[in-house]
C-alpha cells in the first residue's frame, strides 16, 4: 500500500506537474513551428501562405498532412529557373552557331571553313553551291552528286 502512495505522491508532486508543462510547452513550440514552416513554404511553392498557416494552426499535425499531400510540387524560383534555362538554350539553339572542331572558336552554320585556324567544315555543291557535310556523297538540294 506504500508503494501506491508513493507513487501518488510522486504524481502530485512539483516536479511532476514542471515536467508535464515543459513537456506541453515543447508540443506547443513544435506546432507553432510547423504553422510558420507551412506558411513560408506555401509561399515559395506560390500557393496561399496564410490559408495554409491557418488549416495547420486549427487542424494541428492532421492540417500538417493534408498540406503535404496538398502542395504543389515545385517552388516557384525553381519552375522560372527551369523555364529561363530552356529559353536561353531554344535561342541558342536558334543562332546556329557551331565551334571548329580543331581550334574550338565560334563558327556559323553555313561557313565553308573555320576564319581563325582554315580547317576546312564543309563542302560547297558544284551545282548550287550550297554547303554540304564532308562525308556527303550527293547534293540533298539539288540531287548532283559528288
Amino acid at each position: 500500500m506504500q508503494i501506491f502512495q508513493d507513487i501518488l505522491a510522486f504524481f502530485q508532486s512539483e516536479f511532476f506537474k514542471f515536467v508535464i508543462y515543459l513537456f506541453l510547452y515543447f508540443i506547443v513550440v513544435i506546432w507553432l513551428s510547423f504553422v510558420y514552416w507551412t506558411y513560408r513554404d506555401a509561399n515559395q511553392r506560390g500557393t496561399n501562405g496564410l490559408l495554409w498557416a491557418l488549416v495547420v494552426f486549427i487542424f494541428n499535425f492532421f492540417g500538417l498532412l493534408i498540406y503535404l499531400i496538398l502542395r504543389p510540387s515545385e517552388y516557384v524560383q525553381d519552375v522560372m529557373e527551369r523555364e529561363l534555362e530552356i529559353e536561353t538554350k531554344e535561342s541558342l539553339m536558334n543562332l546556329q552557331i557551331l565551334k571548329c572542331p580543331a581550334c574550338g572558336n565560334d563558327v556559323e552554320k553555313d561557313f565553308f571553313i573555320c576564319p581563325y585556324c582554315r580547317k576546312k567544315l564543309k563542302n560547297s555543291c558544284p551545282k548550287c553551291g550550297k554547303p554540304l557535310q564532308l562525308n556527303w556523297s550527293i547534293c540533298p538540294f539539288c540531287k548532283t552528286p559528288l
